[in-house]
């Protein structure tokens, strides 16, 4: 996280950092569950604090998106699996997240 930091307050583009992070984010869980996978062993359930300092993470993702350039958020959505629909008649947004390219 230092490193993404870092990277922003020299001016790299938060879109991008936060494909970086959302990357390795993705690279960690696919390895995780690749270790399960092999081990045979149950999902193990993450601390209080492991679940804040996602949380936390996120929080940083949120603020960078929400000033990048819908060009460069669109990329991370994409990226993400995640779609987003603008629902006029009732001004509500429904997400849908392919997670497929996330397991194998």
């Amino acid at each position: 996280m230092e490193r993404y930091r870092a990277a922003l307050d020299a001016g790299t583009d938060p879109a991008v950092v936060t494909g970086w992070i959302a990357q390795t984010q993705a690279e960690r869980a696919r390895a995780e569950a690749d270790l399960r996978a092999n081990t045979g062993t149950a999902p193990r359930r993450m601390s209080r604090a492991e679940i804040t300092t996602l949380v936390d993470a996120l929080g940083d993702i949120t603020a960078a998106l929400r000033d990048a350039d819908p060009a460069d958020k669109a990329e991370v959505y994409r990226q993400l699996g995640l779609r987003l629909n603008y629902q006029r008649g009732t001004q509500t947004v429904r997400a849908a997240v392919d997670l497929s390219a996330h397991h194998r």
